[in-house]
């Protein structure tokens, strides 16, 4: 699946919690403000994303390391996923959320293309 970057909120980016929510263009105003909006513009309705995927953001590369539960019928529905960029922590994790490695955010910006590969 493939989809690009329509807006960045003015809160989405937190370099202390290393997280990234990302929402479909119909997400409300206020998940607006601490999300990445995203448009899909090829998608995959068998598309279920798993640990040893890879997501690409522009020219960055990530690594999944964890897929929580309902994680995949909520992107394929709402666009909707939170990314997690620290490394998985089986006793203190959020459960529906991917976690990413390298631990670290990928620059992002609006007309970046995210790129949601099957391993």
């Amino acid at each position: 699946m493939i989809s690009e970057i329509t807006h960045i909120g003015k809160d989405a980016i937190s370099t202390e919690e290393n997280i990234l929510i990302l929402f479909g263009e119909d997400a409300s105003t206020s998940i607006k403000d601490v999300s990445v909006l995203q448009a899909f513009k090829k998608t995959d309705r068998d598309f279920e994303l798993q640990k040893k995927d890879k997501l690409v953001f522009g020219n960055q590369e990530y690594d999944v390391e964890y897929v929580g539960e309902n994680v995949s019928a909520n992107l394929r529905a709402l666009g909707h996923v939170t990314l997690v960029f620290k490394e998985f922590d089986h006793e203190n994790y959020i459960e529906t959320s991917v976690y990413l490695s390298p631990y670290k955010l990928p620059e992002v910006q609006t007309g970046m293309e995210i790129k949601y590969l099957s391993n």
